[in-house]
C-alpha cells in the first residue's frame, strides 16, 4: 500500500510549512478536527473510510463501524495529547501510556530490506490504518522529525504544527493568532496585580 504526500489546505498552510514526508500524512491525521469552531471531518464510519482510502491507509472499499470511528478518534486524541509535551506542556508520562495501550492492540511486524520498517500485520481494517500511522510516528521519532511536530500551546486550539524554527522554540500553530491571543490573556492577567500593588 502507497502513502500520498499531504498537500495542507490553504487555511493550514498559513499557519505553518508542512510536516516533512510522511510526517505531513500524521500531522493532516490530527487536524481532521478544529476545536475552535467544532467542525470535525471524520463525522461518521463512511466518512472515516473515504478518508482513510483517499490517503492509501486503507484498501478501497473497506467498511468501517462506529466502533473504528471512536477508536480512531480516541487514537488521533491520544496523539494529539503525546504531542503537547514537544511544546513544552501536557502530561507526557500519561499520555504515552494511553498511545502504548493503543499500540499494543495493533499487531505490527518490521518489514526488512533496503529500508527496514514497521508494518502492520494485518492489511485490513482500521487496525491495519492505526498501524501505518503508528509506524510513521516510530520512524520519524527515530529520525529526530516527531520531536518538531507539536501542537498549539493555547488549550482552545491544540491546532497541530511542524515546528521549523532553528532553535525548536515554537509554541503556538501561529504567533499572529493564537500567540499573541495568549500573551494578551498573560499580560492582562499581571496587569490586575500590578495596579492593586501601586
Amino acid at each position: 500500500m502507497s502513502f500520498d504526500v499531504v498537500v495542507p489546505p490553504a487555511s493550514d498552510a498559513a499557519r505553518r510549512p508542512p510536516a516533512p514526508g510522511r510526517l505531513e500524512l500524521v500531522r493532516t491525521f490530527l487536524n481532521t478536527v478544529d476545536l475552535e469552531s467544532g467542525q470535525e471531518d471524520l463525522s461518521s464510519p463512511a466518512v472515516l473510510a473515504s478518508w482513510l482510502e483517499e490517503r492509501g491507509l486503507l484498501p478501497a472499499r473497506a467498511r468501517l463501524d462506529s466502533g473504528d470511528l471512536s477508536d480512531t478518534i480516541e487514537f488521533r486524541e491520544t496523539l494529539r495529547d503525546v504531542l503537547e509535551a514537544n511544546a513544552g506542556h501536557g502530561d507526557a508520562p500519561a499520555a504515552r501510556r494511553r498511545l502504548d495501550e493503543i499500540a499494543a492492540r495493533i499487531p505490527m511486524r518490521v518489514q526488512i530490506g533496503r529500508r527496514p520498517r514497521l508494518e502492520p500485520e494485518n492489511g485490513d481494517g482500521i487496525e491495519a490504518a492505526l498501524g501505518r500511522l503508528l509506524a510513521i510516528a516510530y520512524e520519524s521519532e527515530l529520525d529526530g522529525s516527531w520531536q518538531r511536530l507539536k501542537v498549539c500551546r493555547s488549550d482552545t486550539c491544540r491546532w497541530a504544527f511542524y515546528d521549523s524554527s532553528r532553535n525548536r522554540s515554537g509554541a503556538w500553530c501561529t504567533m499572529a493568532i493564537c500567540g499573541n491571543r495568549m500573551k494578551g490573556r498573560a499580560f492582562r492577567r499581571r496587569r490586575p496585580a500590578r495596579a492593586t500593588a501601586g
